[in-house]
């Protein structure tokens, strides 16, 4: 009985002993992680950023660093919302698979079954595009972001209607191409499935189960938000704030505002087969197949420099690749004045998210790796830092205003160019002549016309009522016919396709 005793003591004693050098082991990487960040924040010039690191069921590690708000100096704090742009697009494609579990939508049948009214570009997309399709970026079509997001409107229906007359580039199935208005059109189904909208959904079937109580899915809550922050781009040199972007009808692809605490609970889930608080938020199933393998982005082939990171698959709504002989599912999200990214690993039970209100920034995937590499001892391959310097080198070169020659003759009569302008697939705008020029007006932003030849047209942004010869936007070329009436112009709005044509719409 003695022996026994003295056994289970030494046993205690040694569990204790490894416990604590465990958590020994831990704080010394976090304050490797802590003295890291603070050299992150200086060499992005961004104005703030929070970070949240999960493992297993516990939140290890979240802190705020810089300001939410540079002119008032109020700082940024694991409770600061962001916006989180495309990281959204794992809860839209969480919400089809529940529904999925619960039997109310089968994911191998065509979107057009819960969607009759709903038509692509060609017969066969028609019949062979399924949800799995929307979900994995595989329908054949390119971004066409410029149907949502500059002839924005709030009905996911009138967005339903133009995908008739989108192009693809490839068939279906055949190439990995991204696509926001694919996630639009989930968030369209589940809404017709549960006859609720897609934020109704997001925060009963989501936030509160996990608790995210700080999160939402509109601009207007982020704006009564008091620990929202605000978001920057830098210009010149310096950080400009900007207005938010509402994607209205597009939200399901982006649309989510979150903290880095809310997220932790997100990462919690995922790294836990759907469990939170022992509560089943996600099914299980769900989780395997997102985090796994449906569409191949590339052939990413192993670096010499660093032979464990290669692969380059989408799952549902996660990009799916090794980072350094770990499996690693990630998503960022860039949306006006924000980046987000989020990273699991799964088999190491490791979550990070980093949130920084710095417009498109180099700084949240430097941070993720920089945390990574600390956390799970991996062979350094890069200098993350001279990295991130380098991009931040390139993103604060001033720009310089350009001098427009202005001409003392239009070459032509302006006024045969005004009058409204549609492409089925985009939408309509006008175009007129204010104070002896002309000018677009598109639903979200104004352009002046600037001659270069006859027909052919540079545009730049109107800010504020003012003509920013610096912000340059694409070139529009006006057709006419024999007799010298305009009958339309081209924009190259999609890269991948030839200039987009608008007919000009008769009186």
């Amino acid at each position: 009985m003695r022996k026994i005793i003295i056994i289970a003591l030494l046993t205690l004693c040694l569990g204790n002993a490894i416990a604590q050098n465990t958590d020994t082991l831990i704080l010394e990487k976090i304050e490797a992680v802590d003295k890291e960040l603070n050299k992150v924040l200086e060499i992005s010039k961004a104005a703030g950023f929070a970070i949240a690191i999960v493992k297993g069921k516990e939140v290890i590690y979240a802190k705020g660093f810089g300001y939410r708000d540079l002119e008032n100096k109020l700082p940024v704090t694991p409770n600061t919302v962001f916006a989180i742009g495309s990281t959204t697009k794992a809860f839209t494609a969480s919400l089809m698979g529940i529904l999925e579990d619960k039997g109310k939508v089968d994911l191998n049948e065509s979107p057009r079954t819960y969607i009759p009214e709903l038509q692509f570009y060609n017969s066969e997309m028609n019949k062979q595009i399924t949800i799995k399709d929307l979900m994995t970026h595989s329908t054949g079509l390119p971004r066409h972001d410029g149907s949502a997001k500059i002839f924005t409107t709030n009905s996911k229906s009138d967005l339903i209607t133009r995908l008739k007359f989108q192009e693809p580039v490839v068939p279906v199935r055949s190439k990995w191409i991204y696509n926001n208005n694919m996630y639009m059109l989930q968030g369209a189904i589940t809404e017709r499935l549960t006859n609720k909208t897609w934020a109704q959904n997001i925060e009963n079937i989501l936030f509160q189960p996990l608790d995210m109580e700080n999160s939402s899915t509109n601009i207007t809550d982020l704006e009564m938000n008091r620990e929202a922050a605000l978001g920057y781009i830098v210009e010149d040199g310096k950080n400009i704030e900007i207005d938010y972007f509402d994607l209205t009808a597009l939200e399901p692809a982006g649309a989510i505002n979150s903290s880095v605490n809310d997220m932790s609970k997100w990462m919690i889930a995922w790294l836990n087969s759907g469990k939170y608080n022992k509560q089943q938020v996600l099914p299980s199933n769900f989780v395997k197949q997102a985090l796994s393998s449906q569409m191949i982005i590339s052939g990413r082939f192993p670096r010499k420099s660093d032979p464990s990171s290669f692969m380059n698959n989408y799952g549902y709504g996660w990009f799916l690749a090794s980072y350094k002989g770990h499996y690693r599912a990630d998503h960022s999200g860039n949306i006006d004045g924000f980046t987000a990214t989020i990273s699991l690993y799964p088999a190491d039970e490791l979550g990070i998210v980093v949130l920084a209100n710095q417009n498109r920034s180099g700084l949240t995937q430097t941070v993720r790796n920089l945390v990574t590499d600390i956390l799970l001892e991996t062979p350094e391959t890069e200098d993350w830092m001279a990295r991130l310097a380098k991009y931040v080198k390139q993103q604060i070169k001033i720009q310089e205003v350009k001098t427009i020659a202005s001409k003392d003759k239009p070459l032509g009569d302006l006024k045969k160019y005004t009058g409204f302008y549609n492409h089925r697939g985009y939408g309509t705008f006008e175009v007129v002549i204010e104070n002896g020029s002309l000018f677009a007006k598109f639903p979200s932003k104004k352009l002046w016309l600037n001659t270069v030849q006859e027909d052919v047209f540079d545009t730049y942004y109107v800010l504020d009522g003012k003509v920013e010869t610096k912000y340059k936007d694409k070139t529009i070329r006006f057709m006419t016919t024999v007799e010298g009436d305009v009958s339309g112009l081209s924009i190259g709005l999609e890269r991948t396709l030839k200039p987009i044509v608008f007919r000009k719409k008769s009186l």
